[in-house]
């Protein structure tokens, strides 16, 4: 009957748009009213499938193929993986062999510059033991794939030499880790063990505070990584552990005479130092080399403000620095003597991404606020922008928490403050409250 009604609905829009027969319009219109029962949603889920299909031509069998597209139909075979032309999630176990196998495979054809599979959470995956991927098989796969050819004929071979041969073009040591971090997650040593000659040679040739710094990211990932990949990345500790010291007992005099944009992309290495450092776990002489890397720019005169505050911060979150310290860095940094634009730099680089400090700390509360009440009206508006960037990562009721401590207020449950002395201010305020509802009587 829905079908009848489909048809019939199909052939009166035609009519009633003048035309001479119901056209691929008409028969969507009637299939969402009379089969998704008015809902588009329902259409949508089917409309690639029905009206593209995911089927993919293929190759006869008697036809002669390319080496490398023979080992990639033999390894599909072996993954259980069809190629399909729309979107299919997969999910990916890599403590189980054909998890391992299927996961080695995708990311071996993207080393290709084939993405027959995109991860959909990268940033999460990497380090556990699950990825997820979206494959879409496109036509064009298979000339890159030839176009490759000349690196290997079979699809590990390939990818490892083209792997290999990126890293002796790599601008960077970053740039070289994260050659290493891909050949690690594609099951390709050969490639491996390039890079990670080529690092520790890069490595001893280099004196750039940024470039030893921005490749600690990237090495402390493949570091990681390793375990839920079942290789040993204990070669590359070692190599992490010298580009560490080496990036630390720079940094003190990196950071002095910079720019606003300089600056900035300083502290952002030095913070993805710090995490990857902390992520490594090595300890050791390491620690000790940044920590006092760290307490030196704080305490150098010509440093950056802004990274002098990022410096301040790594210390007190990882207590390297007690909130003593804490505070009286901080009302040094926010003393009537310090340039405006100077407390401004340092207030953003010690608070910007943990405004929540703030809550907890009573200390750091009372001086930023003692601070901030300082500052003429002018100066207070120039640098706002700042002060709102600062606290935008606070939640609503974060905010108002902020308010309760800063005021000295104390939630009464529901969901109502209680204000000390409410009786002897309520009349004033009742005052100003009239008066400004009279004023607004158009009567």
């Amino acid at each position: 009957a829905s079908l009848i009604e489909t048809e019939r609905l199909a052939t009166a829009l035609a009519a009633v748009r003048n035309r001479p027969c119901p056209g691929f319009e008409e028969l969507r219109d009637a299939v969402v009213a009379c089969l998704c029962h008015g809902d588009p949603i329902l259409w949508r889920i089917i409309e690639s499938k029905l009206l593209l299909g995911n089927e993919v031509g293929e190759i006869p069998d008697d036809v002669p193929a390319a080496p490398l597209l023979e080992d990639l139909q033999r390894q599909q075979k072996k993954a259980r993986l069809k190629p399909q032309a729309l979107d299919q999630d997969l999910s990916l176990d890599l403590r189980s062999d054909s998890g391992l196998f299927r996961s080695t495979l995708l990311h071996r054809l993207a080393a290709l510059d084939v993405p027959w599979g995109r991860l959909t959470d990268a940033g999460k995956s990497r380090g556990t033991f699950r990825e997820r991927w979206v494959l879409r098989w496109e036509p064009e796969f298979a000339v890159q794939l030839v176009e490759h050819l000349v690196y290997g004929t079979t699809i590990e071979s390939a990818a490892s030499a083209l792997v290999s041969k990126r890293m002796g073009e790599a601008p960077s040591l970053g740039t070289l880790a994260d050659l290493v971090f891909s050949a690690m997650t594609a099951q390709l040593p050969g490639a491996v063990e390039t890079g990670t000659g080529k690092l520790a040679d890069r490595a001893g040739q280099t004196s750039d505070c940024l470039e030893l710094l921005g490749a600690l990211p990237g090495l402390a990932e493949v570091i990681r990584y390793g375990k839920a990949r079942q290789t040993d990345a204990s070669q590359l500790t070692g190599i992490f552990l010298k580009i560490g010291i080496q990036g630390a007992l720079a940094m003190h005099y990196a950071s002095r005479n910079l720019d606003a944009d300089a600056a900035q992309g300083f502290r952002k290495v030095m913070q993805g130092a710090d995490g990857a450092i902390r992520l490594a776990e090595i300890g050791g002489d390491l620690d000790q080399a940044w920590t006092n890397a760290l307490r030196q720019i704080t305490e150098d005169a010509h440093a950056a403000r802004l990274v002098v505050g990022a410096a301040a911060r790594l210390l007190y979150e990882a207590e390297d620095i007690t909130s003593d310290d804490a505070v009286l860095l901080l009302e040094r940094m926010l003393s009537p003597g310090t340039p405006v634009a100077d407390a401004a730099a340092f207030f953003e680089g010690f608070f910007e991404g943990s405004g929540q400090r703030l809550l907890y700390d009573a200390e750091l509360r009372a001086c930023v606020d003692r601070w901030l009440v300082s500052l003429e009206d002018d100066t207070f508006t120039q640098y706002l922008p700042v002060f709102r960037r600062v606290l935008s990562e606070l939640d609503r009721t974060e905010k108002k928490r902020l308010l309760d401590s800063l005021f000295g207020r104390k939630a009464s449950g529901t969901g109502r403050a209680l204000v000390e002395g409410a009786e002897t201010l309520w009349p004033d305020h009742e005052a100003m409250l009239l008066g400004l509802l009279t004023k607004g009587d158009p009567r």
